[in-house]
């Protein structure tokens, strides 16, 4: 009897410990994760979901009267390369989803807009990065109102290879415009220069592929969140040959005389509006300045005469010894690899650099 007893406990403890397996496993809860609904500042509320699975019930934060949803980011600048389809999306954290949130009843933009930047297209070159120039010169980097939706401007120029450009306002850095602004862009055509403090919103747009394009901008006066840009390409540029021609002209046609003078500015102010003038070695057509930088600052050199700009200027293409390159990063300006004091010399007859540190 006790032997039937103990092979009947044994089958028993056995059955339970299969029963509890089971049961934990079915029992296994998935992990949780908390994702949070924000407009600007202000906080539309939350869904708790499971790490790895799509949401359900965002759809009740999309609704705002008096506006129109655009979407949900990541970043809270709104930018789209952050943008997240929700009906796809998994998240393995909590993470934070910032809406896109249009008005309906948008106010008049009564500001001007321009391209502004440097290369071989005639219209960056003459504007000099918002340099004090004609009126003539801003009437051609001028986007102009379309007519096609409210606060809709647009441009349509020739853009070269290794062209830069952003767009600004009032011939203003105040609101500058730049790589993260654009809605799509074709990375075979531009790609992200780079910009002051790290935020792709104020990056330079480095031209790729020449070419004919036509840059349209839209704008919110009350929300800047919501500007944007996009940039198509309508086909080859036009008078090619010409403009690079033209470029190459006025740097070698460039005579050094006594009244020859280089200004030099860059970021270690945030809007590159301080100029500093290099020293004349005497008797020399060469220029040079002693400054004490940190990592990462960018500089471009800038040919006076008289005292007046004359829209030649030099950034890394001019540094062609590799002992200066080697204190270099490679990018579209002058741009220093360490923290240290540097001498710069500019060549003026020849429009070169050469840095020491």
């Amino acid at each position: 009897m006790r032997k039937k007893f103990k092979k009947f406990l044994g089958v028993l403890l056995a059955v339970t410990t299969v029963m509890m397996t089971f049961g934990a496993c079915g029992n296994t809860a998935k992990e949780e994760i908390t994702v949070t609904f924000m407009n600007g500042e202000t906080e539309l509320g939350k869904i708790t979901g499971a790490k790895g699975e799509v949401l359900t019930d965002y759809e009740q934060y999309e609704a705002i009267e008096g506006f129109e949803f655009l979407g949900w980011y990541e970043a809270p600048s709104l930018l789209e390369t952050s943008k997240q389809d929700l009906t796809t999306a998994t998240f393995e954290e909590d993470t934070t989803l910032f809406g896109s949130f249009k008005s309906t009843q948008v106010a008049e933009d009564t500001r001007v807009w321009y391209i502004v930047g440097t290369g071989a297209s005639k219209e960056l070159a003459a504007s000099n990065w918002a340099a004090d120039v004609d009126d003539s010169v801003k009437e051609a980097c001028q986007l102009k109102a379309t007519g096609n939706a409210v606060n809709e401007f647009a441009i349509t120029l020739n853009l070269y290879a290794g062209d830069q450009f952003q767009i600004i306002h009032d011939w203003s850095w105040d609101g500058q415009k730049g790589f993260g602004y654009f809605t799509s862009i074709d990375e075979t055509q531009m790609e992200n220069g780079g910009g002051l403090g790290g935020s792709d919103s104020t990056a330079n747009v480095n031209v790729i592929m020449d070419g004919n394009y036509t840059i349209t901008l839209t704008t919110d006066p009350e929300n800047e969140l919501q500007d944007t840009l996009t940039i198509v390409r309508n086909g080859d540029a036009t008078e090619q040959a010409e403009a690079v021609a033209k470029a190459e002209e006025s740097t070698s046609s460039y005579e050094v005389t006594d009244a020859t003078g280089i200004v030099v500015k860059g970021s270690w102010v945030s809007d590159w509006s301080e100029n500093k003038e290099l020293t004349r070695v005497e008797g020399t057509d060469q220029f040079t300045i002693t400054m004490d930088l940190d990592a990462g600052i960018e500089l471009y050199f800038m040919v006076f005469d008289n005292g007046a700009d004359t829209g030649l200027g030099m950034n890394a293409t001019a540094v062609t010894d590799d002992a200066s390159k080697a204190l270099l990063e490679e990018a579209y300006n002058i741009k220093v690899a360490e923290a240290g004091t540097y001498t710069f010399t500019v060549d003026a007859g020849t429009m070169t650099i050469t840095v020491t540190q």
